[in-house]
């Protein structure tokens, strides 16, 4: 196939853009302007039961990320779920480290989330998180969020 003028401006602009695009795309984990979650929060359902979740304090907003070496209370309610709903043995020290990430990255692959080891909003949308008894607070089921 003989190459025009056209056709080679067409391939140049289309390797272009293709670049571009990755570049966007791999610069930074789309949750990054969502800021960091920062605390938990508890949020009722209808029967009597509650989701416990990571939430960005500043914003008051479920969608955040957390990383290797963040710590706090969003870390915690991660690991928590993570032990209950998908049989992770891991310390409820607020700390993510080596092993959360191990254990979120195991997740990832079982929920077809990408893993990257990182917490955000694929990873809350996929992962299914207990709900727990408001009058006992034991672990009634694991469902995604609604």
């Amino acid at each position: 196939m003989r190459r025009t003028g056209k056709s080679k401006a067409l391939l140049a602009t289309g390797t272009m853009m293709a670049a571009l695009l990755g570049g966007v795309i791999t610069a930074a984990p789309a949750s990054a302007a969502d800021g960091v979650c920062t605390g938990s929060t508890t949020i009722q359902t209808t029967g009597g039961r509650h989701f416990v979740v990571p939430i960005n304090v500043a914003n008051h907003t479920i969608y955040c990320y957390l990383k290797n070496g963040h710590r706090g209370t969003g870390v915690r309610a991660l690991q928590k779920n993570m032990n209950s709903c998908y049989g992770k043995r891991l310390e409820l020290d607020g700390s993510f480290g080596p092993a959360t990430e191990v254990a979120l990255r195991d997740v990832q692959g079982r929920i077809g989330a990408r893993v990257d080891g990182e917490y955000g909003r694929e990873t809350l949308g996929k992962m299914k998180w207990a709900r727990y008894n408001n009058e006992t607070g034991a672990r009634y089921d694991c469902v995604t969020l609604p």
